[in-house]
Parts: structure tokens; C-alpha cells; sequence
């Protein structure tokens, strides 16, 4: 049985403090991306987690092979499984899509060894895998606390864009050299608490553009890596051809991929034409990939 494995993009992501044990607390939304990859999953008589495709030659440091084991111990299955994977969102770009691949395994082995565990069960076995597994789990766009996992599903989505231009260099960055490098200052720690129905009321009045908040780890990012800091520059410069808010322009998780919202699939067109005829003109030799996304469903 074949299952998609959507990718995610943070709309915002604010970091709020760290923990004793190093990891950071943020405050994002979450939402799912049309972008994503096949998982083909099937149940096999003989107890062996068989995996194939893409990625495969991680072996146990595979989040898939890694996900099937921990439900495999969790569950005492005398079952097996053959797992193939074809990948489409990139790795390292700040969007999600191994969290993605370790949820999409524990949700369909749960379906084909008939486990019947609940959500918050593979939720819990999630976190222990990756921070963001749980989201995908959840299976619904989400505004984000803790480490990422607290988790409260947005129930009226008109605020989010629907369709997204995703522009991913070919960089390759780690989260945990980002968060490493990150510093947290005043501006960080003294934002405004809100509660999720006011933070959900604002929004709703972001239209005709998305411009709420920011990604904290974006100016750590650029210092590292300037490229990434060149192609901002021209997603806001192309923006502002077009009369819209350069805020709208941001990064994702830790990057490397950057992103604009829009409310229609004619703007997020028209945006992307302009774009790729400036990247064209511009000074940057090394091309990225640009796309059109809707939202998962």
C-alpha cells in the first residue's frame, strides 16, 4: 500500500528560551505542504524489517527502519514488513520530510499489523524518534509549543495561505548546528504571551498576506551560510516589485528552504514567473529550485 508523506513548512518559528537539557522551546505553525514523498508499506509473514529505496542504505540510522523497529519492540508483532521509499522533498532543507517518513511508517504499520493504537500513543512513540513526528501524526495543520510537541490543531484554517512558492538551494544544513549556534537575546524571551484562541483571532486577520511574527533562526542562518541570505534578498526584491510585504519572504525550520504564502493560486503564479525571471538576471550562478505548493489535504 502506497502512502504519501507530506513535507512541512514553519510559517513562523519563535524561539522562547532552552531547556536544561539543551534542546530549545519555540512557538511556530505548523502546516502540511502538498510537496512529499511515497512510502510503499506491506505486511510480509516473516518477522524482518525489509527496507528498500531511497535512503535505504542508512540502515539503522534510517527513521523509517528506525520507526518500524520501535513500534516492531513496542508491540511485540511477530510480523515483518517491506518498506521502499521514494523521495521527493529535499533533505536538509528545513522541512520535515524524515519526521514525515518516521510518522507516515508508524501510522501505516499500525494499520497493517492491526495494532489499533490511539493517536497519542504513536504520538509518544514518535517523540522518542524525532521532535517533529508527532506533528505529522496529528495529521492536521498546528500551532506548535514546547519542543514541538505540544501540539493544538487549528480548527478554522482561513488564515493560512493555501498555496506557497518554495524556493530550496542546493544547501544541505543541520538543525544541530543551527540551534548551536543560535543565541537567544531579550527580544526572544520578553514576547507577549497569548493564548492559542487570541493568537488564532489575530491571524485571521492577516490577509490578503501572511506577515505574522518571523523565523528566529533565519539571521543565524544567513551568517552561516550567505547564500541563503542572497536568496532572501531577491525573493523580498521581487516582492516589493510587486507590492507585496517583504515580511511575507522567510525561511522554514532551519532552512534551507525559503518561502512566500499566498490566498490564490494566480498570485503564487504570477510571484514565481517574476521570481525565476530574476534569478535568471541576478548574479547567483548557482540556481535553486522553485515550486508551486498547495496545501496537504
Amino acid at each position: 500500500m502506497i502512502f504519501q508523506s507530506p513535507a512541512k513548512i514553519n510559517l513562523y518559528l519563535h524561539i522562547k528560551g532552552k531547556y536544561q537539557n539543551n534542546f530549545h522551546e519555540i512557538d511556530s505553525l505548523f502546516v502540511r505542504i502538498d510537496l512529499h514523498d511515497d512510502l510503499d508499506i506491506s505486511c510480509t509473514q516473516d518477522p524482518h524489517i525489509e527496507r528498500f529505496g531511497d535512503l535505504s542504505h542508512l540502515r539503522k540510522n534510517d527513521l523509517c527502519y528506525r520507526a518500524a523497529i520501535a513500534l516492531k519492540e513496542k508491540s511485540g508483532c511477530n510480523l515483518g514488513c517491506r518498506l521502499t521509499l521514494k523521495k521527493r522533498i529535499p533533505i536538509g532543507a528545513g522541512l520535515g520530510g524524515g519526521s514525515s517518513n518516521a510518522a507516515t511508517v508508524l501510522m501505516g504499520l499500525n494499520r497493517l499489523w492491526e495494532l489499533k493504537y490511539s493517536k497519542d500513543e504513536l504520538k509518544f512513540l514518535g517523540k522518542q524518534i524525532g521532535a517533529d513526528v508527532p506533528f505529522f501524526i496529528e495529521q492536521s495543520n498546528c500551532f506548535a509549543t514546547g519542543m514541538g510537541e505540544n501540539l493544538n490543531a487549528i480548527k478554522n484554517e482561513q488564515f493560512i495561505p493555501k498555496f506557497y512558492v518554495i524556493l530550496t538551494p542546493n544547501i544541505k544544513i543541520s538543525t544541530a548546528l543551527v540551534f548551536k549556534k543560535f543565541q537567544l537575546n531579550k527580544q526572544h524571551l520578553t514576547r507577549p504571551k497569548m493564548s492559542v484562541l487570541s493568537r488564532a483571532e489575530m491571524l485571521s486577520s492577516q490577509k490578503p498576506y501572511f506577515t505574522f511574527g518571523c523565523n528566529d533562526l533565519e539571521s543565524t542562518v544567513s551568517y552561516l551560510f550567505p547564500m541563503i541570505k542572497k536568496y532572501i534578498r531577491e525573493m523580498k526584491n521581487v516582492a516589493s516589485m510587486l507590492g507585496i510585504p517583504v515580511e511575507c519572504c522567510r525561511m522554514s525550520g532551519s532552512g534551507s528552504t525559503l518561502f512566500c504564502g499566498f490566498y490564490t493560486k494566480e498570485a503564487a503564479v504570477t510571484y514565481t514567473q517574476k521570481l525565476c525571471d530574476h534569478l535568471k538576471k541576478s548574479q547567483i550562478h548557482e540556481k535553486p529550485n522553485v515550486l508551486i505548493s498547495s496545501l496537504f489535504h
